[in-house]
């Protein structure tokens, strides 16, 4: 029988994507979907690889591709950090802060969640056709600006995610592995708020709770 993607997964994305929007603009409480969210798509990878064995596999939780996929993941990470830096300065933006040690340990956490969302239940659903190969491009595209969308209205911040989801959704594709996906993400998302928005992720977190 042929298996096409798996639209409830990718349907479940898209809603994620609108709970943050509805929690980060409406609501005010960020950390409390962070939490929300994390929580939830953690029960459901456990759950579903107590039924398939094969599943954290498949998704990309392994050490197969991990060496290749972080040298390629963290040159580009480590470029687009050097141009952050080039706008921090410009902006004024260019400092260290104590915050950073932390989110350093802890955003590779929510980045991983993300890729997760993003390349295994988007970009890897949508190529998953048993009828032949499919092109990359709509894959690389849907991914790409759902994962802008779910940072609307930032502009900056949407064109950044934008890139990072057309970046390394390729990367992801080539060798699935979630693990340098995740941590690339996390430390290109901290310097990101730092040097360009000039924010304090940690003050973001905590709105609504002051």
């Amino acid at each position: 029988m042929w298996r096409g993607p798996n639209w409830w997964q990718v349907a479940a994305v898209i809603g994620t994507g609108l709970l943050h929007l509805l929690f980060l603009k409406v609501i005010g409480y960020h950390l409390l979907f962070i939490i929300g969210a994390i929580t939830g798509w953690t029960y459901y990878v456990v759950k579903s690889s107590k039924s398939d064995s094969n599943q954290l596999r498949d998704w990309g939780f392994r050490r197969e591709g991990f060496a290749p996929s972080f040298f390629l993941t963290a040159s580009v990470t480590l470029v687009s950090i050097g141009v952050m830096a080039l706008i921090g300065w410009q902006r004024g933006h260019l400092r260290l802060h104590w915050h950073m040690l932390p989110l350093l340990l802890l955003y590779p956490v929510w980045g991983v969640i993300q890729q997760f969302l993003i390349q295994a239940l988007v970009a890897a659903n949508l190529m998953r056709d048993e009828r032949g190969p499919r092109s990359i491009w709509p894959a690389l595209l849907v991914s790409a600006c759902l994962f802008a969308t779910a940072h609307v209205p930032n502009l900056e911040l949407m064109a950044a995610t934008f890139l990072l989801g057309a970046t390394f959704t390729p990367i992801y594709l080539r060798w699935r592995n979630l693990w340098p996906l995740g941590l690339c993400h996390g430390w290109a998302g901290l310097f990101f708020y730092f040097w360009v928005q000039g924010s304090d992720p940690v003050h973001v977190l905590l709105k609504g709770f002051r």
